[in-house]
């Protein structure tokens, strides 16, 4: 079963108890937040705002991104900037996913969060600084713009 974080970090909540979650915490859900939270459903790991309302072209994207926002509170979508694009959402799920972009062709690559967790260590330990890392994406240069 794919699943979602939920509002805890260490706490696992099925894709198909997004609505539970939204009445949890105070929220209506009728027929057109239904229809965005499926849309987020049958998204792949990643999409713009923009992608998921032209999935649900019956909604007003303005309701898209209200909801989206209402998903962040839950936990069930958190949203990252990769480039100077507009922002990209993905499964909360994901949030073991650190994003590199390279700077020149705009290619981008997800790796896992413990790649970091040297630095990680040594910036707190040396630096007495948390690295967090995952609103926004680390960016350099892929290997075909690589400086020789």
């Amino acid at each position: 079963m794919t699943t979602i974080r939920g509002a805890h970090a260490d706490h696992l909540v099925p894709l198909d108890e997004i609505v539970a979650h939204l009445r949890d915490a105070g929220h209506s859900v009728g027929k057109t937040r239904t229809a965005v939270v499926d849309g987020v459903r049958a998204m792949g790991s990643a999409f713009t705002a923009d992608e998921l309302a032209a999935a649900v072209p019956q909604v007003h994207v303005s309701t898209v991104y209200r909801t989206l926002g209402l998903l962040e509170e839950i936990g069930a979508v958190r949203h990252v900037h990769l480039s100077h694009g507009p922002a990209v959402y993905e499964h909360a799920a994901s949030a073991d996913v650190r994003h590199l972009v390279c700077e020149v062709c705009g290619r981008h690559v997800g790796v896992p969060s413990e790649v970091f967790d040297t630095v990680r260590a040594r910036l707190a330990r040396d630096y007495d600084f948390v690295l967090d890392g995952s609103h926004f994406a680390i960016v350099g240069r892929c290997r075909a713009h690589a400086e020789p």
